[in-house]
């Protein structure tokens, strides 16, 4: 298959995305840096209860040989978490990633940032309408993740719930 026409079906299924989004939340747009692939940005404010989070989705950059291709959602939650708390948190999130079917929680403490990320594979050589349809899976199980999970950690980063509370909201794992 030819990698040019797989970049543009992906970016015509990007913008689509964008027009998507444009229905149900705040903003969302679709911006492409040289020589980087084109990237979804959209404010999810209906994420959780307090906050929103920002959502970027895109797929990572194949070669000519290769059979799969892998979409990628990432949702950004929070800034900065107090130092004090991030033991905690790292706890929090092995616990919640072990429970969770899908994707991982992980603080990024270089840029202070909460994300979560879901990457999905599938065949290359897949029509249009398959991969869009994946592509809405991973933003709908993202989001559906992020939305169960978001208001826990926020309170375990700032310090209002504790390990042991969400070892009992999870079920004692």
């Amino acid at each position: 298959m030819n990698i040019k026409d797989v970049e543009a079906m992906r970016n015509e299924l990007l913008d689509r995305m964008v027009e998507d989004f444009k229905e149900g939340y705040t903003a969302a747009v679709a911006s492409q840096d040289e020589g980087a692939p084109k990237v979804v940005r959209a404010i999810l404010d209906e994420i959780g209860i307090d906050e929103g989070a920002i959502g970027e989705y895109y797929f990572t950059p194949n070669s000519e040989d290769d059979e799969i291709q892998i979409f990628n959602a990432i949702l950004t939650m929070s800034d900065s978490v107090p130092e004090d708390n991030l033991p905690a948190l790292y706890e929090t999130m092995s616990y919640i990633n072990f429970v969770i079917p899908v994707g991982c929680f992980a603080y990024d403490k270089d840029h202070n940032f909460l994300t979560f990320r879901l990457s999905v594979s599938m065949p290359i050589t897949f029509d249009k309408e398959a991969v869009y349809s994946m592509m809405n899976i991973a933003v709908g199980n993202s989001a559906s993740v992020v939305d169960s999970f978001m208001n826990v950690l926020i309170k375990v980063s700032n310090g209002e719930f504790t390990v042991g509370e969400v070892k009992g909201i999870l079920g004692g794992h």
